[in-house]
């Protein structure tokens, strides 16, 4: 047949047809690379550019930036630079290995793989590089298709020996594991519709054309061979953005400015339903029960803003204002509370009476249509197929039972059903530092990264259609000061037997619970998830 690898015979024929490369995903993935590059980026990077279709329309939406496509195949440069003089596009190309692109890229502000990380033999060196030339503050786009849990695995190895594919990762869990060994931290990730390549009649015209060509017909009936199986694949995958960075991400929904006569008005709708408890109880509450008891709401990562954010993003993803919403682990119900203005028919579920009663309360007072029980989330005896979206609120970090309320999240799903949850990616995982989350946030919060967060919903049949990263934000120290010194007066005048000692030291608990020892250990990155139901079965 041929001497060559089958990666590299595969790049021959491509090299020789002069294909357009498009990304995972088609020109619906090119506009959300476009999309996700800084107007401000100076030095963009095509890393693995193949014949430099990414690189050129990059270069003609960005004109002020230096764009380079990288690529260690020469053929493939040759016909990028062939087709940038054809077309007068600004885009350079340079021959050279991923791993050792330092005098090229270094100092990228924006470093772009359109999927050729298939191709990397040994990715946790290329990411690892892509980390060493990106800017302080840089941001990496990445291309891949992640496949269902269902795909054939002949297919699979058909494509991996046809191909010389060098990395096929399990998951998005997989890829989010690479970044984080290389000191890469997760932006964004989106899922785009299942794509396919069109068999247009110019298509074949070309192929027949080619064909006759002497010399062409092996190159034509391996690159119709290679389409056929891209074809079977189709089915079997979806194609994802992520976007990467070298600094800490930013929100793209920062909180509203807040306001603090509302904070205050906020503790006192949310106390008034509990009646006032001594310090020998207060002192063993766990640290979300002393949070309820003050009026601690409490209504996600980032507020009822990011509560808003979860709506408008579902009702972006298909779920409309008749869906049914089941919100578990509701605790006092300001999300749910919150969901009810978007969707007709919300339920709040918490496995703690006391929370639902006051959360009933509430939204009585707020005329709020939302309905509020007391449930498992592991087991909450509504049927099968019910609900159109299920939320939580980073509930499963305080429950020791994860896996099973995924579940009966996914039993009660709708089959086109998307599940919300907000996850944290933790960079420090010190013992010490688990230690003082623990006694400040709960017994069972697990310190983890990002990748095993993406794993466990995995594991359960899920998979990823939306990331989005959370500002938490956090009371400035004057505002932290306001509202201590306001609940130790409020707590004084509602509750007459409780000693100036008391009052001291029911103000400390609270500033140390709502402080959640920011001054004392890195602050977690906090994300939006948005899940759907895969169509495979879930890992047993």
């Amino acid at each position: 047949m041929n001497a060559l690898s089958a990666q590299d015979y595969y790049c021959s024929v491509v090299a020789a047809l002069k294909q357009k490369n498009v990304p995972p995903g088609g020109e619906a993935m090119m506009d959300a690379i476009l999309a996700a590059i800084p107007q401000t980026a100076d030095k963009i990077i095509d890393l693995g550019c193949n014949t430099g279709w990414v690189a050129r329309q990059v270069a003609r939406a960005f004109p002020d930036a230096r764009v380079v496509g990288v690529d260690v195949n020469p053929a493939m440069i040759e016909v990028a630079r062939e087709a940038a003089r054809l077309e007068a596009s600004a885009a350079e190309f340079v021959c050279v290995d991923g791993a050792a692109m330092q005098d090229v890229a270094r100092g990228a502000d924006v470093i772009i793989c359109g999927g050729s990380a298939a191709f990397f033999e040994r990715p946790q060196d290329v990411y690892r590089a892509v980390a060493r030339c990106l800017e302080p503050d840089g941001l990496l786009i990445d291309c891949h298709y992640i496949y269902d849990a269902d795909a054939p695995l002949s297919l699979r190895q058909e494509e991996q020996e046809m191909f010389g594919l060098g990395w096929m990762p399990n998951g998005l869990c997989d890829i989010a594991a690479v970044y984080e060994d290389a000191g890469l931290t997760v932006n964004k990730i989106r899922r785009l519709s299942r794509f396919r390549f069109e068999e247009t009649a110019a298509a074949r015209l070309a192929r027949s054309i080619l064909h006759a060509v002497p010399g062409m017909q092996e190159l034509v009936d391996a690159m119709t061979e290679r389409r056929r199986l891209i074809g079977q694949l189709a089915r079997y995958r979806y194609p994802y953005l992520l976007v990467a960075g070298s600094g800490r991400p930013v929100a793209a929904y920062p909180p509203a400015q807040r306001e603090i006569t509302k904070a205050l008005a906020t503790l006192d709708l949310f106390s008034m339903p509990i009646p006032r408890e001594p310090m020998e109880v207060l002192r063993g509450y766990l640290p979300y029960r002393f949070l309820a008891y003050v009026g601690d709401p409490d209504a996600a990562p980032g507020g009822g803003r990011a509560v808003d954010v979860l709506a408008r993003t579902l009702q972006t993803l298909g779920i409309g204002p008749d869906a049914r919403v089941l919100d578990i682990g509701c605790f006092t119900g300001l999300s749910t509370i919150v969901l009810a203005r978007y969707f007709s028919e919300v339920t709040g579920l918490d496995i703690e009476e006391q929370f639902v009663n006051i959360a009933s309360a509430v939204g009585r007072t707020l005329a709020s249509p939302a309905c509020f029980i007391v449930g498992d989330g592991a087991g909450t005896g509504f049927p099968s197929d019910h609900f159109d979206a299920v939320t939580m609120t980073a509930t499963l970090a305080y429950t020791p039972r994860p896996l099973a309320m995924l579940a009966e999240a996914r039993r009660v799903l709708k089959p086109n059903g998307l599940l919300a949850e907000f996850v944290y990616h933790h960079h420090d995982r010190r013992p010490e530092t688990e230690k003082k989350i623990r006694e400040a946030v709960g017994p069972d919060v697990v310190l983890a990264p990002l990748s095993q967060r993406l794993a466990m919903f995995e594991t359960a049949g899920f998979e990823l259609v939306d990331l989005i990263v959370v500002d938490t934000g956090a009371a400035s120290p004057t505002e932290q000061s306001m509202l201590q010194e306001y609940i130790a007066h409020r707590e004084r005048l509602l509750d007459g037997s409780k000693t100036s000692e008391d009052i001291q030291e029911f103000s400390e608990l609270f500033t140390h619970y709502t402080g959640r020892l920011s001054e004392h250990v890195e602050k977690p990155v906090a994300y939006l998830c948005l899940f759907a139901k895969s169509e495979a079965r879930p890992l047993e």
